[in-house]
């Protein structure tokens, strides 16, 4: 442990979860805000996270790349996998908003919040180890 920490390989780890942590804190806020915004302005609920998701995936995508991954650009290869992984999150965000809101009857804000609790942990080991791989040659 003492040599992870001494080479700052445990140090950049801790960072880079933190630049994850506060980008995914801004894609968070702006899911709940879209959604919430859809769904005050009339949307219905299964369209609500559809909206919200196309609203944030630009700030998502860059802000990954640049903020947290820091990465080079390869639009190609993480492009196609960002929309990937972006689609395992639409699907769940709105199935989870669909199961929360009408089947359970709970107010937006709840099913809004358990549509993040459901996609967040598997989207931060997608992006790291799968989208915004830094060297080309490491990925599958």
């Amino acid at each position: 442990m003492r040599a992870l920490i001494k080479n700052g390989i445990a140090g950049k780890s801790y960072w880079e979860l933190f630049r994850y942590l506060v980008m995914g804190g801004i894609g968070a806020l702006s899911y709940l805000l879209f959604s919430n915004l859809y769904d005050w302005l009339g949307a219905p609920t299964h369209l609500s996270p559809l909206l919200a998701w196309l609203s944030g995936l630009v700030i998502v995508y860059f802000g990954h790349m640049k903020f947290t991954y820091r990465v080079q650009a390869r639009h190609r290869q993480m492009g196609f996998r960002f929309l990937v992984m972006q689609s395992y999150n639409l699907a769940m965000s709105t199935a989870s908003t669909i199961f929360v809101r009408d089947w359970l009857q709970l107010p937006y804000f709840v099913a809004s919040v358990a549509a993040l609790a459901t996609t967040v942990p598997v989207l931060f080991v997608l992006g790291k180890y799968w989208v915004y791989v830094s060297d080309p040659k490491s990925s599958p």
